[in-house]
Order: structure tokens, then C-alpha cells, then sequence
């Protein structure tokens, strides 16, 4: 088809008087009737139409006529790079914020007024480093009285629970008196009762001699059962008493105890205080905080990963963190190297979000420095709450085809590359437009999917942009990266 059929007209006054008659059988159309009106334009066209193709058919010169418009184009100059297949492997990155493994506010454990607060915000701090300490004057005397009590009650169960040597020796010695005068009064019995069978001693004799024996035997009996009562101790109704009253006294002591260590606030872990809540003559009560402490040797950083990557990622994977103004020193990179410790499987969707927090955690070495001559120690941890840091992620690797980034054009359509079609003998090379669908970019090339393009196949780099379908091409160079 003709680009321009005026330029065909050899003879220009020929082609004026051609509109002249059309214009005039028009304007007589238009006068007949309404539908004539109507009509005009289409006529107009038709007349025109006609009135150039008369023209151009009787000017047309043989040369003119067999040549086309394809063969005068020039070929278009274009680079050209060649599709190659090759492993890729998925790559997401994902920013993260960097917070404390654990953050913890210590608080007060009992009533009163803060007497010592050693330390400040910043400074580093051990397991059962003194935090706080309340005054404990009126607590120490109740302790102190308690423990008195606790001491006099171990010495009565003592002394309930062990007889005294000498008061075993004394009843023992009673008894034995008392056997001795119980040998005697028997002896003198029998003398008085043998007199008595002779005729030498009277009745009333032997009556007051039996008498003072069974007085004896009876104070010989009491004697016994008096050192076995202080030889056995206190009865064991008693000794159960006496024990449990012991008891509850060292338990009361103990919960006394326990009262005192509430009024002191110690570290739990070792970390950093980020922040201070109280400090010297500041009344606090129970349950009051006290500081706010993080344990940064160890920190998370929870990156969210989108719904499309979700399942590439496994627990125990290692993840390299990049950290704006942080690099690690024992690293080449200077990235840092992290595990995915959890993945929750909750996104939320309820405010339109389809990625899913992934729990990142790294082992972070602190750095120790001594003041000169001083026993102070600083402590500084590279990594600090609230830093930014870029997650990278990689996926399974598969094979794919790759092309050339700058090959890609953008259509209505969507993504396409031109292909250049095999060349003929005897006719140039031509292009045709291949719609892609696209991938992972890697180095420069960058992954498509199409059923009608392979590996090895030659892919317009520079010019694509400005070529059509079938158009000749000329080839100036290949890309130096296939």
C-alpha cells in the first residue's frame, strides 16, 4: 500500500481539475435531496479516490511500479547477543530492624525509698549485678530480732531434747543410795525375824523392821524410775513441740530473709541498661521498674518475606545481613552472617499484608576495653537496637534461559524480545517479535520463559526498542558477554 498516493500524480493541474469535478457533482448531490446530503461525503471520497487512481495509472512509469517500499528501507544497524541456558538461583532481599535477643523492665520487689543506685544508663552490667537497693533499717532490726528468738528456741529444744550430764549423775546416785539402804533394811529384817524365832527379839521388833523395808524398797523404786525419767528426757509430746516451735521460727527468719533480698534489685542476666526509672530518695512500690535492661550478645531481626519466597525458606538456614554502617570485622564482605531461628506462620493480612515475619538470629562478639589505670571496663556491641539491616535470601536453584537486560522492550502486551530468523541465501536478516514472560536477573542477563525461544538463539540488544516485526537488520556486533 502506498504511503503517499499524491507523490504518484504526474501532472498536477490534471489532479486540481479532478477535485473541481468532484467538488461540483457534491454540491449538485447535496441540493437534490437530504439523503444526498448525506451521501456527499461518501462520494467525495469515492470521487477523489478514483480521480488519483486514474492519475497515478497513467503516470506510473514500469520502474516505479516494480519497486516496493521494503526493498528501498535500510536495514536496521543493530547488536545483536545470543540466549543461553544456565543455573540461577532466587535471590530476595528483605530489611529488617535489628532489637535485643531479650529486653527486660526490672522492677521493685517490695515498698521504700531507693538508698543506693549505682548505675547509669548505658553501662553494662553481669548476672546479680546491684541494681537498687532500698533502705533497710527497719527490715534488719525485725531480722535481727527474729534471729535472737530463733537462737533461744534452739536452746530450749536442746535442752528438751538432751538431759544434762549432772542431773543423769545425781538420779543415778539417788538410786544407788537408795539401793543401799533397801540391802541394809533387808538385812536388818532378817536378823530381827531370826531373833524373833529364838525368842530373843519380841514381835513389835520385827514388825517396825518390816516397816522400815518396804519404806526402803519404795524410795529405792522412785529412785529408779526418777533416773530413768532424766536419763530418757523430756517426754516426746514435748520434744515434738518443742521441735515444731523451732521450726516455724526458722521458717519465720527465712521469710524475713527473703523480705530483705526483695528490697535489693539485682541484674538477671548480663546486657546493657537502656533506660532508668527511678533513682536516690525516689519512693517506689511494689512492682514499681526500676530499669530497663537489653541482652544484646545475642540479636534478632525479624524481616518480613514475602508470600512467594515463603517456602523457600527453612529453619536453621544462614542468611548474610548487610548493616549500613556496621560491617563485620570477621568477614571479608563485611556482612554479617545470621540463622533463621523461627518463622511465624501469621501474616497480617488484616491490614492488607501477604509477607510473613522471619525471626533472624546472630551471635554478636562484645568488645572489652580497660580504662588506663583503672579497673573500669567498657563494653560496646557492634550491633545496636534498632539498626537497619538487609536480609538477603536465596532460594533453589534451577535452569533457565537468560537473556540480555537491555534486549527486553516493553508493549501493550507486556515483555518481548526480537529474535533474529535464520538468514536465507540471497535475502538479509529479519527479526521476529517473541513475547516473554520474565524472571530472576543475574549479572546482567535476566530470566525468560517462552515456548518460542531457545538457547543459542541470536536476541537484538541495542536497537530493539526502535525495530518492528520482519524488519531487515543489519548486525554491526555480538554482545562481548555471550
Amino acid at each position: 500500500m502506498f504511503s503517499d498516493p499524491w507523490i504518484y500524480c504526474s501532472n498536477l493541474a490534471e489532479t486540481r481539475v479532478c477535485s473541481t469535478v468532484v467538488s461540483a457533482a457534491t454540491c449538485c448531490l447535496r441540493s437534490i435531496c437530504p439523503v444526498a446530503r448525506r451521501l456527499g461525503s461518501f462520494v467525495s471520497i469515492v470521487w477523489v479516490t478514483l480521480a488519483v487512481g486514474c492519475s497515478t495509472a497513467g503516470t506510473e512509469s514500469p520502474e516505479q511500479s516494480s519497486a516496493s517500499p521494503a526493498a528501498a528501507e535500510r536495514p536496521a544497524l543493530v547488536t545483536v547477543g545470543v540466549v543461553r541456558e544456565d543455573t540461577i538461583q532466587q535471590q530476595l532481599s528483605a530489611v529488617g530492624t535489628v532489637r535485643p535477643l531479650h529486653v527486660s523492665i526490672i522492677a521493685s520487689a517490695a515498698d521504700g525509698i531507693v538508698d543506693e543506685f549505682p548505675q547509669e544508663k548505658g553501662d553494662y552490667v553481669t548476672t546479680d549485678t546491684l541494681l537498687s537497693r532500698l533502705r533497710m533499717k527497719s527490715t534488719n532490726l525485725a531480722y535481727e530480732e527474729e534471729t535472737l528468738r530463733l537462737e533461744a528456741l534452739k536452746s530450749e529444744v536442746k535442752q528438751i531434747m538432751e538431759p544434762r550430764r549432772e542431773d543423769v549423775e545425781e538420779a543415778d546416785a539417788q538410786q544407788q543410795a537408795a539401793a543401799a539402804a533397801f540391802a541394809n533394811a533387808e538385812r536388818r529384817l532378817k536378823e530381827f525375824k531370826s531373833l524373833a524365832a529364838r525368842g530373843a527379839a519380841n514381835q513389835s521388833a520385827v514388825e517396825d523392821a518390816e516397816i522400815l523395808f518396804d519404806e526402803v524398797r519404795q524410795r529405792m523404786l522412785a529412785a529408779k524410775a526418777v533416773y530413768q525419767r532424766v536419763a530418757a528426757g523430756a517426754r516426746p509430746e514435748e520434744k515434738l513441740n518443742a521441735q515444731a516451735r523451732l521450726d516455724a521460727q526458722k521458717k519465720h527468719v527465712e521469710w524475713l530473709d527473703a523480705e530483705n533480698e526483695k528490697r535489693t534489685t539485682k541484674a538477671p542476666f548480663s546486657g546493657f541498661i537502656v533506660q532508668e526509672h527511678t533513682y536516690h530518695g525516689q519512693w517506689v512500690a511494689k512492682g514499681d521498674p526500676v530499669v530497663t535492661m537489653a541482652q544484646l550478645d545475642q540479636v534478632e531481626i525479624e524481616v518480613p518475606v514475602d508470600q512467594s519466597f515463603i517456602a523457600q525458606v527453612q529453619i536453621g538456614d544462614q542468611v548474610k545481613l548487610r548493616v549500613a554502617g556496621t560491617p563485620n570485622p570477621q568477614t571479608d564482605d563485611g556482612r554479617w552472617i545470621s540463622t533463621v531461628h523461627r518463622i511465624i506462620p501469621r501474616s497480617d493480612w488484616e491490614a492488607g499484608s501477604r509477607s510473613f515475619p522471619v525471626i533472624l538470629r546472630v551471635n554478636v562478639v562484645a568488645d572489652e576495653r580497660n580504662f588506663a589505670n583503672s579497673d573500669d571496663v567498657i563494653v560496646k556491641t557492634p550491633l545496636l537496637e534498632g539498626m537497619m539491616a538487609e536480609a538477603e535470601f536465596f532460594g533453589l536453584q534451577s535452569i533457565a534461559l537468560l537473556v540480555p537486560k537491555d534486549s527486553l522492550v516493553r508493549t501493550q502486551e507486556g515483555w518481548c524480545v526480537f529474535a533474529v530468523n535464520p538468514v536465507q541465501e540471497g535475502s538479509s536478516s529479519s527479526v521476529r517479535r517473541v513475547s516473554v514472560e520474565t524472571g530472576i536477573s543475574k549479572d546482567g542477563w535476566i530470566q525468560v520463559s517462552s515456548n518460542d525461544l531457545q538457547a543459542g538463539v541470536q536476541v537484538v540488544n541495542d536497537g530493539a526498542e526502535r525495530l518492528r516485526p520482519f524488519q531487515s537488520i543489519q548486525i554491526t556486533s555480538r554482545d562481548a558477554a555471550q
